[in-house]
Parts: structure tokens; C-alpha cells; sequence
């Protein structure tokens, strides 16, 4: 049987119309009826079917599937010979520094006895750095805490942060490929457990390794610190500038054979897990509830994670990553995930069982992090990955990235739920940031080589020198002038490439003789650049060769395959976002068996003007001292940045018109949804695919969303058949987009640089409706040649301007949404009486970042909320919705359910608290 996509069109009173365009049969139609009555309970868009077997064939991929490691816990379990740290002079709330000698000492005598099993018992275990062996498991009994002892602690301005506690975690080792990542993923002994080239290790047990304390106050206080201590200047230096402390769990690099199991880990620092260059491992069993990354598996193969709770509001859950960290060209590959939950929730409720959901953004502004995903750091690329029955809440969903020179390829997702996705909850992003080592000219071993092939990250180059692995020049970028300031509502800015003098040159990469302009070749007898005379390169043409790297090809991504996934309540900002390259598609995506609900109530105007538009937030974490955040309620500035934050509008016949489908290409920009701002697709965006097939795909929204569903950029070969959406009266489902302005990629503001066209090709859309456009101006930002007419900025001093200033703009209602404050499970005795009163915070009642900003005090900023509940009560209990308050007198033993409800009159929130009654 084949079904046929169809359009589910909200009328003007609420209600959804499902639409044929062609007759079908009584069979058809019957089924249709079936489908759209059970759909339509859900709140969903429903599929129609057709007795057309001849056109029931759907593109497939023979996707290979990751087995994962080939080590676990009964291959490495040793308990012939055990060693309790407090033989060894360990004292659970002892001196630290006497700790970290003890348990070290334990680990050393368990490695010359051939291996074993160091124990830690139950008690409170304070240590600096704790270095495992080869051979040798770690043992964390029930009511065994590690605890990260304090060090010293300075401000930028000197000032002691934390007292420490007399010792300091291990001093960050040497890396000479610092630069090519960041620190976090260069320097690893500064970490609480910490091992390099090590083989059969286990850490696991029923215990805790903490990252904090509760201070004399009750104030929670994170002694693994989420930053990183500062750079060297030269990469023969050890990894700190001045000083430096603890800010990983455990660090592992190029390791091999290693197992986790059982372990819970609180507010694990910048990494709680990182596993760099490392072969064979497997995680079973954690819950890792942490303050940043969750669990990094980087330059890693054969990995197994299963059975797993990750809970990392400011950051990545399970990352995979494929940087140069390790010192190696190593992809990551052959990852298993399975059963397996990631989730946003304020750090350390989830080991409390609170799960609270207090702090609404992230550091980086966007909301809750917790995903699956890939990279950004993708230099070495990533292949034959599995993921299947992930649980996803209040979460930034899946996420895909290859920007580095390498590839993405044979990914699989399947059987996964998401609920409360704060962003794209489907993201897969190529792009050309291009961070991938290349060897300069010189020879000094400054981490930011001066005056040498990369004007940008000039910390991607590499001196050339015989103790270097070798990166000859492969290709070139343009370097651009992004140094003009302008203001589109006179309360923000923000700077843009300089149409006056919008390029760079560099004349490390170009060499004159007798007047003429030449590129470098790598000469390998005399192991340096010379000047190939057979590159003349003209004047005009300089511009091109600013930032060499050694990827000779684009990165890119293809084969992915994901199905049988439920999402639900999706921030209304972010669409299932598939981004390519002009240069480099994303080659054969299969979304197959997938709903998606966005929660909506936006339209084609806020993709237009791309308004910053922001509040005040005061919020706490599971005793953490209260702290202020910004919201954006429509776009983030920590990411979309220069020409994505312009107005889209062309200017045409002497007037600006709104040009909603002219979206930037963001090529080198750091890959996050959020950089292109808000898309003209509420459901799904896709740009540069050649491979596309969308199987049974139903798209919807709570509140009504203006946009169109889907919209298609030069994508070619696609199959639409059987997606079925929910649009608005009037807005066509589909909008294919023709665009006569397009550049090579990394070239999209070089002066006379020649436009091309691109355009979808080969769509089969079923019944979809469908309305076509066509971009025929530059996108907005680019410079001004003799290509195109008239180019200038959408700003006031060229007569744009919005037409309702930003200080009046209303909050879209349906980005930030009210909440309850924690209530957890009820005990009451019988014959007594239970009074609960339960309390809601709404972000829309948070002062405007126009306005000065409030003091880090928590209030309940509950106006305009309206308490309830739902359903029957059980007998005896009686709500008040005007304290809010339940009050319950129990006639009998047993365990009851009560939901209650807040409302701001845009969508109800539900809160369901089970109450025994003993």
C-alpha cells in the first residue's frame, strides 16, 4: 500500500481540514478514515493511502550498523586481589593531600602485583588527582563518595575564588597540537582520574565520584570547574598560562580496554567523561548528572554505551567528537548506544530524583543542551554509528555536524522518543570552519603562528618541524573584514563584513618575483614551501588564498537513516534543520516513521526580521547560589552573529521587500541551529541535499504557525510522498526555493566573484501543495560589485527600520514557557490531613534586557497564571485555585495520583505528583 502525503489546513476557527485533491477509492478511504480518527486524537496530522503498489518504493540504505566494544564488566572483574585505600593510609573526610598518596599508593602496589582491585569503602574521600594503572580496577562500594578536593582558586584579577585545601590535581602535560581544539580537549592530567596509554581498566562499583561540596552556608559549591585554565603561549609548554586546577572527572587518552559500570558521577567539571584516542570501551549502567559535558567520546572506536542516564542542561550528554586532542589522525567509529536516557534538567536533581527545571538556557543562551550528538570538533572525521531506544528530555535533540575536512557517514538513529526539545530537533550541518592541522613556514612553536598561511586560527598551524607530523597546503579560503558596526533598532549591534574593503590578504601565501604573484608548493627534498612558478596568480585574484588548510576536500556528510522517532513539544524556533554546502550536499537522509509537535505561534515576520529580542532570568540549581541569565525569545547572538543577524530584505525599486527565503549560508560560523536565525519552515528546512526521503514523516503545532511546513533549498531527488502537515489557512506546505545568487563556498562576499543558480530537482511531493520562489537579489550583507545593481545593508541610515520598535515587541508566548517549581511524591498517614500548595514561574514576567538587570534573587513571577487540575480527585481531597493549595484527608490506604495544571492562556502545563497513602 502507498500512502499519499496530504495537507491537514487549520481553518480560521481552530479546526483542521483534511484535504484530497483527488478522488480515492471506498478501501482508500475507509483506511484514510481509520488513520485520520486516530491521528487526529493525538493532535496530529494523519496519512491518507492509495491501492498504488507500482509507486510504493522508497529509496534504502544498506547502512552498516555498529557493534560496539568487545570488553565489559565480567571480561575485566579481578577480585583475586583487593586493596582497600584506608589500608593504605586513605580516612574518609580526611586531609586530601594524605587521600591522593594513599589511594595512588593502593593503585601502584595493586600494578606491581600484576593487577587487582583497589576498594573504596563507605565514607567520604576527598583526593587531587588519581592516576590508574594497566591491570588495575577501582571499586567504589555503596556509600563510597571520591570527592574532588579544593585547590586554589584566582580571578582574572587575582582574587582567591576557593581556598584550597593544601594540594593541587596533577600539572596539564605537554601537547604540540594545541590550537588545532580547545583546551578542554589538549591537556587531561589535570583531571580527578586520569590515565594515558593505558590498557584493562574498570571503574565501577555502586558509588559516587563528586565534583562539589555544600559549603558552611549550604551552598553548593563546584570544585571541578567547567572552565578551562588559560593557554600556554607556546606548545612545548605544559597546558596553563599561570596556573591552573581539576576540571575533569575522568580523562582517559589513548587507552585501550576500558569499562564504567555502575558508577554515579555529580558535577563532573568541563568533561565528566572524556574519552580521547581511545580503543575498546564500554559504559553500562551510570548515572552522570553534571554541570557541563556529560560523556565525550573523541577520536574513540569500538564503544558500547548502553543502559545510561546523562543529565547536562549547560552542555553535550553523549558527545562524539573527532578532534586532534590525542595527538592522532584517528576517526571515531563504531559506536553503540542503546537504552539510554539524556535529559536537561538543573544539575544534580536528576541523582536526587527532583529533576527540577529551573534555569531555562544554557551558557551559550540556547536552551537546554543534553543531546546525542556530532562535533563540532570533527577534524578527524566520524563512521558507523548506531543509536536506538534514547529517551530525550528537555533536551536539544540529535545533532550532526561535519565542518572540519572530514566526513560523516553510515548513522543510524531508530526507536528514540523526545520530549521538550529546545532546539533543532533533527540537525544535520556540513560546513567549511575548515579546523584541520596544515604546516606553515615557520619553525617557531608559538601556539598562534604569526604571519604565516592562516590569517584566521592561525592556531590550526603547525611549525615546520621534523617532530610535527606533516600537513602540506591543500586549498584556500578567503579571509573577511568583519568590522563594520551597525544597529538595526538602536538597542543592539553588531558587526558585519566592511562593504568598503570587505577582504583580506595574505601575502604569507603568495610569493613576488620580477612583479608577478605566485602560490607556494611543498618542495618534499628540501621539507619547505618554494614558489610554484606554474600558480601565476593575478592581483585581483589574491584575496582567495588568505587561510590555507590541508583538507583537500569539504567536509561532508551522507548515509543517515533515522526512524521510528516521537517528538514532542519542540521550541517553535527551531525546525528540523538538513544544511548542506553548495559545494558539498548532504547525501542520502532517510526520515522514516516520524512525528514531530511544535509548540508554534510564529510567522514569516519573525523570519524576516531576525529581532533580538531578550529577558532577564533568576534561577538556582539543586542549592546553588542564585544567578542571572538573559533569555532571547527569538534569536541567540552567542551564535547567529554578523550577516545571519541582518534583516532579510532586498532592496528593490527604490524599496525594501521581504525576502524571508534569502538565508545566509553561515559557512564558517560555529555549526548550531540557532546561526541561521528563524527559518521561513516551521517543520522542516532543507538546503544543498541530493538524497532526501521523507517516509511517513507528520509534522503539526499547538498553536497556530503562520510559516510554511516544509521548505525546500536546492535539493534534488527527493521523495515527499507520505509527509503529512499541518498548515496554516492560506500557506501552502511546501515552498521550493530557486535562487540566482549563489556562490562558491567560503566566497559568498568576494567582490566579482561570478553567482550561479540553484534549484530543486526531482521531487516527488505526492498531494502536497506547493508554492515556488525565486531569490533573485544577494543575500543580505554582501558587498556591493558591477554583478548586481543596488546592494546595501537593511539599516536605518538606508531607510530600514521596524516597524514596531523592539522595547514594545511582544514576547512570542510560545518560546519560554511557565513551569512549576519542584513538587515532589507526597507520604501522609492515614486520618491525617495532607496540605500541599504548589507554586509556577512564568519567564514571559521576567524584566526586559532593555531594562537594568534585576539582583540574582528568586521570585515567583507567577502573574497571569491560572492554577487547576485535571481529572477526578481522589476522595477527600478538595483544590483551591486561589492559594493554590490541595487538601487531602485520605478514607483509605493506598497510592493516588493528582495532576495539576498552570495556564497562561496559551498552552496548559500539567504536573502529576503520586501520593501514598500509609
Amino acid at each position: 500500500m502507498y500512502p499519499i502525503g496530504i495537507q491537514i489546513v487549520q481553518s480560521k476557527k481552530g479546526g483542521n481540514l483534511v484535504m484530497f485533491s483527488k478522488k480515492i477509492s471506498r478501501r482508500s478511504f475507509l483506511k484514510v478514515s481509520a488513520v485520520t480518527t486516530a491521528m487526529a486524537a493525538m493532535g496530529l496530522p494523519a496519512f491518507a493511502a492509495e491501492d498504488t503498489a507500482e509507486e510504493n518504493c522508497f529509496q534504502t540504505l544498506n547502512i552498516p550498523r555498529a557493534t560496539g566494544s568487545t570488553v565489559d564488566k565480567s571480561v575485566l572483574l579481578n577480585e583475586s586481589r583487593l586493596y582497600l585505600i584506608t589500608d593504605f593510609g586513605a580516612v574518609s573526610e580526611g586531609d586530601p593531600v594524605q587521600n591522593t598518596k594513599a589511594i595512588n599508593a593502593a593503585i601502584q602496589a595493586a600494578s606491581e602485583a600484576g593487577g587487582g582491585t583497589v576498594v573504596v569503602p563507605a565514607g567520604d574521600f576527598k583526593s587531587y588527582t588519581i592516576r590508574l594503572q594497566s591491570g588495575v580496577n577501582l571499586r567504589i562500594d555503596a556509600n563510597g563518595i571520591i570527592r574532588a578536593a579544593r585547590a586554589d582558586l584566582y580571578d582574572w584579577y587575582g582574587n582567591q575564588t576557593m581556598v584550597g585545601e593544601g594540594g593541587n590535581y596533577d600539572e596539564p602535560e605537554v601537547n604540540l597540537y594545541a590550537g588545532l581544539q580547545d583546551h578542554g580537549h589538549t591537556y587531561f592530567a589535570n583531571s580527578l582520574f586520569y590515565a594515558a596509554d593505558k590498557h584493562d581498566i574498570m571503574i565501577y562499583g555502586e558509588g559516587l565520584i563528586d565534583g562539589s561540596y555544600m559549603d558552611d552556608t549550604g551552598t553548593l559549591i563546584n570544585v571541578l570547574s567547567g572552565n578551562d585554565p588559560s593557554n600556554p603561549k607556546n606548545r612545548t609548554d605544559r597546558g596553563y598560562s599561570s596556573t591552573w586546577y581539576g576540571n575533569k572527572a575522568i580523562a582517559l587518552v589513548r587507552c585501550e580496554n576500558v569499562v564504567l559500570d555502575g558508577i554515579r558521577i555529580l558535577n563532573g567539571g568541563h568533561f565528566a567523561i572524556i574519552a580521547e584516542g581511545t580503543r575498546n570501551m564500554t559504559v553500562n549502567d551510570l548515572i552522570v548528572d553534571t554541570n557541563r559535558d556529560a560523556y565525550n567520546i573523541d577520536c574513540t572506536q569500538d564503544v558500547t554505551v548502553r543502559n545510561s542516564h546523562f543529565n547536562s542542561l549547560t552542555d553535550d550528554a553523549i558527545v562524539m567528537k573527532a578532534s586532534y586532542g590525542a595527538g592522532v589522525f584517528m576517526p571515531t567509529q563504531n559506536v553503540l548506544i542503546e537504552d539510554c536516557v539524556v535529559s536537561g534538567y538543573d544539575a544534580g536533581s536528576v541523582i536526587t530524583g527532583a529533576c527540577t527545571t529551573d534555569k531555562i538556557v544554557a551558557t551559550d543562551a540556547c536552551g537546554p543542551t543534553a543531546r546525542v550528538k556530532f562535533g563540532t570538533e570533527s577534524t578527524c572525521g566520524y563512521h558507523t554509528v548506531t543509536i536506538t531506544r534514547v529517551r530525550f528530555e528537555r533536551s536539544r535533540g540529535f545533532c550532526m555536524e561535519a565542518v572540519d575536512g572530514s566526513s560523516l557517514t553510515n548513522i543510524v538513529m531508530t526507536d528514540c522518543t523526545m520530549d521538550t526539545v529546545s532546539s533543532s530537533p533533527i540537525f544535520i550541518r556540513v560546513g567549511d570552519r575548515a579546523r584541520y592541522p596544515v604546516t606553515g613556514h615557520t619553525t617557531e612553536q608559538a601556539i598562534n603562528a604569526a604571519n604565516d598561511v592562516r590569517l584566521d586560527n592561525s592556531g590550526w598551524v603547525l611549525p615546520n618541524r621534523a617532530e610535527y607530523q606533516l600537513y602540506p597546503v591543500a586549498r584556500y579560503s578567503p579571509s573577511y573584514n568583519k568590522s563594520k558596526t551597525v544597529s538595526i533598532d538602536g538597542v543592539s549591534s553588531f558587526k558585519v563584513v566592511d562593504p568598503a574593503n570587505p577582504t583580506r590578504i595574505n601575502n604569507a601565501n603568495l610569493a613576488e618575483i620580477d612583479g608577478k604573484l605566485y602560490l607556494y608548493r611543498w618542495d618534499d627534498a628540501q621539507h619547505q614551501y618554494v614558489p610554484d612558478m606554474t600558480r601565476e596568480i593575478s592581483r585581483k585574484d589574491a584575496v582567495y588564498y588568505a587561510n590555507a588548510t590541508a583538507a583537500k576536500d569539504l567536509a561532508s556528510v551522507s548515509n543517515v537513516e533515522i526512524s521510528n522517532i516521537r517528538i514532542t513539544n519542540v521550541d517553535p524556533r527551531y525546525p528540523i534543520l538538513l544544511e548542506g554546502l553548495v559545494d558539498s550536499k548532504v547525501k542520502n537522509v532517510i526520515l522514516r516513521n516520524i512525528s514531530v509537535q511544535y509548540r508554534g505561534g510564529l510567522s514569516l515576520q519573525e523570519a524576516v526580521e531576525q529581532r533580538q529580542l531578550g529577558t532577564y532570568w533568576v534561577y538556582s540549581q539543586s542549592g546553588s547560589a542564585p544567578t542571572v541569565q538573559k533569555l532571547p525569545w527569538l534569536v541567540n547572538t552567542f551564535f547567529s552573529k554578523c550577516e545571519g543577524l541582518l534583516p532579510r530584505v532586498a532592496w528593490k525599486n527604490g524599496t525594501w521587500v521581504d525576502d524571508p527565503y534569502n538565508v545566509p549560508e553561515m559557512v564558517a560560523e560555529y555549526p548550531e541551529p540557532s546561526i541561521l536565525g528563524i527559518l521561513p519552515a516551521y517543520g522542516i528546512y532543507a538546503r544543498h541535499i541530493e538524497g532526501l526521503v521523507l517516509q511517513n514523516v507528520a509534522l503539526n503545532y499547538v498553536i497556530q504557525d503562520k510559516r510554511p511546513a516544509i521548505v525546500l533549498d536546492d535539493v534534488s531527488n527527493a521523495d515527499l510522498r507520505t509527509v503529512a502537515a499541518k498548515t496554516a489557512l492560506g500557506v501552502k506546505t511546501v515552498v521550493t526555493v530557486t535562487n540566482h545568487y549563489k556562490r562558491h563556498v567560503g566566497n559568498e562576499y568576494v567582490p566579482e566573484e561570478p553567482y550561479f543558480t540553484t534549484t530543486c530537482e526531482n521531487l516527488k511531493l505526492g498531494l502536497l501543495s506547493r508554492e515556488q520562489v525565486t531569490v533573485d537579489t544577494p543575500a543580505p550583507g554582501t558587498p556591493a560589485d558591477s554583478l548586481y545593481g543596488d546592494i546595501r545593508l537593511p539599516i536605518p541610515e538606508n531607510g530600514y527600520q521596524f516597524a514596531i520598535p523592539t522595547q514594545e515587541y511582544p514576547l512570542p508566548l510560545t518560546v519560554h514557557r511557565p513551569y512549576f517549581s519542584h513538587i515532589g511524591d507526597q507520604t501522609v498517614q492515614l486520618g491525617q490531613t495532607l496540605t500541599l500548595t504548589v507554586s509556577g514561574r512564568n519567564p514571559a514576567n521576567g524584566v526586559r534586557t532593555t531594562q537594568p538587570q534585576p539582583a540574582a534573587v528568586i521570585e515567583a513571577l507567577d502573574g497571569g497564571l491560572t492554577y487547576g487540575t485535571a481529572g477526578l480527585l481522589p476522595l477527600g481531597a478538595s483544590f483551591d485555585a486561589g492559594s493554590h493549595t490541595l487538601t487531602f484527608t485520605p478514607k483509605a490506604k493506598g497510592t493516588y495520583k493528582v495532576t495539576f495544571t498552570l495556564d497562561d492562556g496559551v498552552i496548559p502545563v500539567s504536573k502529576t505528583v503520586k501520593i501514598t497513602v500509609a
